[in-house]
């Protein structure tokens, strides 16, 4: 756990005279983190959120081709100035936010706004967030981030947000009146980041590369004193995963499927964050529960279940061993 004090002005920030009934956000920049992006789906989530915040930084973790022309000739249009930091080399998702949220702090932004590359703001959540954080503030309370709901791009489903229970993540009813929700942690994309929270928190972890940087992030807030909140009437359309499939388990279900590589970030770092003394018990049970769900479900039932397997074992030695950051081909290799 870090030792470093809480600010006492963390309790009452005051981003700017902006109204919080305007849709654009002055003091918010937008931090968005692309890999090989398709213009598809990268194009309408900077046009989503163009008009809400001041500036969009794009970092782009040397994709095969560069998005730098189109997104250039795309933003011309845009009310917010969009800028392309290029790298040579593939950063990961914790680096690439980083590198953003350097950008963002010598902007002199106020907010930080996560984004992926295939997430779509609807019109106002910027202002929706931003808004709820503000009250938060004005009750004393120190939120470190602030989150909107998604709406999934494959079947329009709403989301809920999380909380870690005994022994697996229980979803928190946002109910009928909305407003803000407390949860145990956020997607990353899409949620809002006061710069004063991150000054105390830190950045995030660049050893885990991918997978489980949100969480991490979140509890290493909550065990500094900071809340961590779902704002129920914000929304975004969000493809989580890369394809749904049904299966069939007592009932048919329709889940997410990443490629096989994703499975082997996603233990390695499980058991990484077992390590961390601010990780919650309750959040160790519920996580190792879904962790034998997607050996169940992603080892023995789909498709690509024997590359699953292997990446799952992968990911479960490395994560004993402690390695961290980037898999490359030839540790891979070394692996088999």
């Amino acid at each position: 756990m870090s030792d470093r004090s809480i600010r006492p002005e963390l309790l009452a920030v005051r981003p700017s005279s902006t109204p919080v009934e305007s849709e654009y956000c002055p003091d918010v920049v937008a931090v968005l983190v692309t890999h090989n992006p398709a213009p598809k789906t990268l194009l309408p989530a900077l046009e989503s959120v163009a008009r809400q915040v001041s500036a969009i930084v794009v970092v782009d973790n040397a994709s095969e081709h560069s998005p730098l022309n189109w997104i250039d000739h795309a933003s011309r249009q845009f009310q917010a100035e969009v800028e392309v930091l290029v790298q040579e080399d593939n950063l990961g998702l914790a680096a690439g936010y980083n590198v953003g949220l350097d950008k963002a702090r010598s902007r002199g932004a106020v907010f930080v706004l996560l984004l992926d590359q295939d997430s779509e703001l609807e019109f106002g959540t910027v202002a929706k967030l931003r808004a709820a954080h503000l009250d938060l503030a004005q009750r004393g309370v120190m939120a470190a981030a602030v989150g909107p709901r998604y709406r999934d791009a494959s079947d329009a489903s709403l989301s809920q947000f999380v909380r870690a229970g005994c022994f697996r993540f229980k979803r928190v009813d946002c109910g009928e009146n909305g407003g803000t929700v407390e949860a145990d942690f956020l997607i990353s994309s899409g949620s809002l980041l006061p710069m004063a929270a991150i000054e105390t928190i830190g950045k995030m972890d660049e050893g885990l590369y991918i997978d489980h940087v949100d969480t991490e992030w979140c509890f290493r807030a909550r065990s500094l004193g900071f809340g961590i909140f779902g704002v129920c009437d914000a929304i975004m359309r969000h493809a989580l995963g890369e394809r749904r499939v049904a299966i069939w388990f007592l009932r048919w279900r329709r889940v997410p499927v990443h490629s096989p590589f994703r499975y082997y970030y996603i233990v390695r770092n499980s058991i990484l964050l077992r390590r961390r003394s601010y990780m919650p018990k309750r959040w160790r049970r519920a996580d190792l529960s879904r962790l034998f769900q997607m050996l169940f479900f992603f080892g023995l039932l789909t498709p690509n279940r024997l590359a699953n397997l292997h990446m799952m074992w992968f990911g479960l030695r490395d994560g004993m061993n402690g390695v961290e950051g980037k898999l490359t081909r030839l540790r891979a290799l070394g692996n088999s």
